[in-house]
């Protein structure tokens, strides 16, 4: 049986379980304050969304730059296995590599939460699009030892292609007159960078997606 000074396994679990639940509600509102203030939120701002105190933010995160990157990452998270997932069917590799890049600019329409962090705070996206960047090299560079893309110096198209992507993000979200077909065409372009036909890159960029 267990002493004084032990504490039970099912205790630990509901107590870690609480922990997780309080973090995770944490992020969700900080997400919020982010779209509605911007990074520069004080803690204070965060801790009255979460209902909690400031100390408790502490207990969490180190400092308000690591609650905001965490709230970022997870956004992002959140956002790519939904892109995943829309992805649905579809099985030509090509069209494996794009639509993620067509649905990224069309954040505005199905995440507004997540399009207004990003525009709060879109002079910073560069480090968080990183992530996006690396996935994309992989992805490229299987797609080339396949044979199914012919590009040299994978590494310097991929970060073109980021630049180019983030550009066009700015646009959709900052430009009230920018259109879905305005986005379609940028990757249309951007895809030339990795040397896919003219033909073929306007079908990839300007087939219908199911949303």
């Amino acid at each position: 049986m267990p002493t004084s000074e032990t504490t039970p396994p099912a205790a630990e679990g509901r107590k870690s379980a609480y922990v997780a639940r309080n973090r995770a509600s944490l992020i969700k509102a900080a997400q919020t304050v982010l779209a509605e203030i911007g990074p520069e939120a004080s803690i204070e701002e965060f801790a009255e969304a979460a209902q909690i105190s400031g100390s408790t933010i502490y207990k969490h995160f180190e400092n308000k730059d690591a609650l905001i990157e965490v709230a970022f990452v997870e956004a992002y998270r959140d956002w790519e296995a939904w892109a995943s997932e829309a992805l649905g069917e579809i099985k030509d590799p090509l069209e494996e590599l794009v639509v993620p890049m067509r649905l990224l600019l069309r954040v505005k329409k199905t995440h507004p939460l997540y399009a207004a962090m990003t525009m709060r705070n879109f002079p910073n996206m560069g480090q968080y699009i990183a992530a996006m960047g690396a996935g994309l090299e992989i992805h490229v560079k299987e797609l080339h030892a396949a044979k199914i893309l012919k590009c040299d110096n994978i590494p310097v198209r991929v970060r073109s292609i980021s630049a180019a992507v983030v550009a066009a993000l700015g646009d959709q979200l900052f430009n009230p007159k920018a259109k879905e077909s305005d986005a379609d065409i940028a990757i249309e372009v951007i895809l030339n960078l990795l040397s896919i036909p003219p033909a073929m890159a306007k079908k990839l960029a300007h087939f219908p997606l199911a949303l």
